[in-house]
């Protein structure tokens, strides 16, 4: 048993008592010492009382068993029985819990378990402390509970896409190249719906069918796709998030069915770089790159794919450094703009992956050269990238900085896509096994 604060003060209250007893021999010391030492011997009563419950301290379900992605929450529902009000205490940051005071009796108690990074998380126990009506004293007693989760990676579901995907892609894949846009060529018809200019509206359509139509008409394909991935990140967190958008942009540059040409880099450092490769190696890059790079590390592919995925995984491994893709270059260049030329940027879809507080000189910079040329340029960013950092004024800072640097990128005409956004349609159809 432990003393609370009151029980603090009353210890300390307790020995000036006792001193100033045996000093002045007075009559009101001793029965003020006496109840204090009396409240302190009914305290530890209550706790020895209540350890011989603890026994009856009962939860279900025992074991608990999740699978989950990085970065989502899921919710378990406990019963817990106690024959002494309690409190849970002590939880990891990972979980949280619908209230920490478990009355004496039944409890419905909803954990909510939200992961930040991809591991195997466990908890063999929940703590409470029971505090004395006094709150002199108090004991932590252990409710047993076996609980596992294993958190995926968020690269995940974007690695069995891409799996999917390979040897299914080629040139003039899903998109072709073609964009929808103020051109000559007609696309197709369909209705109206609000945001359409009336100048593409088919009058005569519209009287036939009496609704409103609108004719589709394509603009000039994109000449080329290139991908820019800046691989720095804040922490695990933004490291893992920013890769996973990673996956996420090679497959949407490979659906556009167009030669790809993709830059890895590290601030001003060249860490890799593919010009005009086929689709299908782009993918295949993308996924022995982010398995070496980012899962690995910390996973046994067999421990987070089954069998048969786990093995075209490491084939595909085998293959891409048999052929030299993966060497590193680790080149320095002197500037942003030599990255840049280093990129078909005229009527081209460019993509750039990263923590763009880390790249905004270079992000600003790119933007400014692809809406000149007449290019698209599609930003994947973390949302949150002060989610690393534990210092607050830090983690304002940063929040400021990011937002207004949004702002200027989205005034200058380019998409920016967070990680959440992106990987919402592949999470929902890809469940990891």
């Amino acid at each position: 048993m432990k003393l609370a604060n009151r029980g603090f003060k009353l210890l300390i209250v307790q020995l000036i008592l006792t001193i100033s007893t045996i000093i002045y021999m007075d009559i009101m010391l001793l029965i003020a010492t006496v109840s204090a030492f009396a409240a302190m011997i009914l305290s530890a009563y209550n706790i020895i009382r209540t350890k011989t419950m603890s026994d009856k301290i009962e939860c279900e379900p025992r074991n608990v068993r999740l699978r989950m992605m990085a970065g989502e929450e899921k919710n378990v529902d406990l019963i817990i029985y106690t024959p002494v009000e309690l409190k849970l205490v002590n939880l990891p940051d990972w979980v949280k819990a619908s209230t920490d005071t478990l009355k004496k009796g039944v409890n419905e108690v909803k954990l909510t378990f939200s992961p930040r990074i991809g591991k195997i998380y466990k908890l063999d126990f929940l703590t409470t402390t029971f505090t004395d009506p006094l709150r002199v004293l108090h004991e932590d007693f252990k409710i047993p509970l076996g609980l596992e989760v294993l958190a995926y990676p968020r690269t995940l579901p974007f690695i069995i896409e891409a799996l999917k995907m390979i040897g299914q892609t080629g040139y003039g894949g899903e998109a072709a190249g073609a964009k929808k846009g103020r051109g000559t060529e007609y696309l197709w018809s369909r209705e109206h719906q609000i945001g359409d200019p009336f100048t593409s509206i088919d009058w005569k359509a519209s009287a036939r069918l009496e609704k409103l139509i609108v004719k589709d008409f394509s603009q000039e394909a994109y000449k080329a796709v290139g991908l820019v991935f800046d691989t720095r990140a804040i922490g695990p967190i933004t490291s893992d998030e920013v890769n996973a958008l990673f996956l996420s942009s090679i497959i949407s540059a490979v659906r556009l069915g167009l030669p790809i040409t993709l830059i890895l880099k590290n601030g001003l450092t060249l860490i890799s770089e593919y010009r005009s490769i086929d689709p299908d190696i782009a993918l295949k890059i993308a996924v022995s790159y982010s398995m070496k790079n980012y899962i690995t590390e910390s996973w046994d592919v067999y421990e987070i794919l089954e069998p048969k995925t786990a093995s075209q995984v490491l084939s595909i491994i085998r293959e891409v450094e048999a052929s030299g893709l993966l060497e590193a270059l680790q080149l320095k260049v002197e500037s942003i703009d030599e990255v840049i030329s280093k990129l078909t940027i005229r009527e081209a879809m460019i993509y750039y992956v990263g923590n763009v507080i880390l790249d905004s000189e270079f992000v600003l910079e790119l933007s400014r050269m692809v809406k000149i040329n007449n290019g698209e340029l599609v930003v994947l960013t973390s949302g949150k990238p002060w989610a690393d950092l534990d210092n607050l004024e830090e983690a304002y800072i940063m929040y400021s900085s990011h937002y207004k640097l949004l702002d200027a990128l989205q005034k200058a005409g380019s998409k920016v896509i967070f990680y959440g956004e992106s990987s919402r349609r592949i999470h929902e159809q890809t469940v990891p096994v």
